[in-house]
């Protein structure tokens, strides 16, 4: 007979007393709210006390729900402007031109790399998904991906895929990024600084980012994402978690809601 360590087993069984206490005080007060609530569209109306709120439960979302051993098996999707670069703004990186006609001027987010390189440890799989043109997010693509070896020398760069305006999906006129096109939801965290783009049946999986113009004041919005993201890349279901987490947040008086993007900017 082998015989049982019972000391682990009471370690272990308070360790996971201890995860599930700490979950329910990150989700305490979701329950209160209805789902009817949340229906539309959302945003984050005060960006300042939403990064506030993931750095006050960072202890909380480093944490993973599942066991580091396990593989990685969530996909991260990224909007590319305004949230990892600006364009048109004072300082410039490198000129993009595209076969318009048009020459846009790039500037690479100073965080980028590092929150690319963070990221690179929690997801199975990080894309780009933007409703510019192909040819323009794969030539950004392309110089987010030399800046990324400069910075990480013989590594790979994370980004895997580019899916752009020619993948989006026309709803009432309006371009709109359908998730579904990486599998199921439950695997799939969408990061943009205008959550109006995305499917209104799939909100539950979009993350916004504060949006980045080039100013310095805006530059902290994309490590302050890292513990969520973090968190999120470890849940049973995506959808699912940040839908209670929407609630949380809603008590907070950080969500807004709308039922039409039509003319509306967040």
């Amino acid at each position: 007979m082998t015989p049982t360590n019972d000391n682990h087993a009471v370690g272990g069984t308070e360790a996971d007393a201890n995860a599930t206490q700490a979950l329910e005080e990150l989700f305490k007060g979701s329950e209160a709210v209805d789902d009817s609530v949340l229906d539309g569209f959302y945003s984050i109306r005060d960006m300042d006390g939403f990064e506030k709120w993931i750095s006050e439960h960072k202890s909380t979302l480093c944490k993973p729900t599942v066991a580091q051993t396990e593989p990685k098996r969530k996909i991260l999707v990224l909007d590319l402007d305004n949230t990892l670069i600006s364009r048109g703004g004072c300082e410039v990186d490198f000129v993009v031109d595209c076969e318009n006609g048009c020459h846009y001027s790039i500037f690479i987010h100073p965080d980028c790399m590092s929150f690319l390189h963070e990221m690179a440890a929690h997801y199975a799989l990080i894309s780009i998904f933007t409703s510019s043109s192909w040819i323009y997010a794969t030539k950004i693509k392309k110089k987010i991906e030399e800046r990324y070896l400069e910075a990480y020398p013989n590594s790979i760069c994370p980004i895997r895929m580019v899916m752009a305006s020619g993948h989006c999906t026309l709803v009432e006129g309006e371009r709109k990024k359908d998730l579904l096109k990486f599998g199921s939801l439950d695997n799939v965290v969408f990061v943009d600084d205008d959550p109006y783009y995305s499917m209104r049946s799939q909100n539950d999986n979009v993350v916004q980012v504060r949006r980045y113009h080039g100013e310095e004041s805006q530059q902290g919005g994309l490590l302050a994402l890292v513990p969520l993201l973090s968190f999120l890349s470890s849940v049973e279901s995506v959808p699912t978690t940040l839908r209670k987490l929407k609630k949380v947040w809603h008590t907070n008086n950080l969500v807004e809601i709308v039922q039409s993007t039509v003319g509306v900017t967040c």
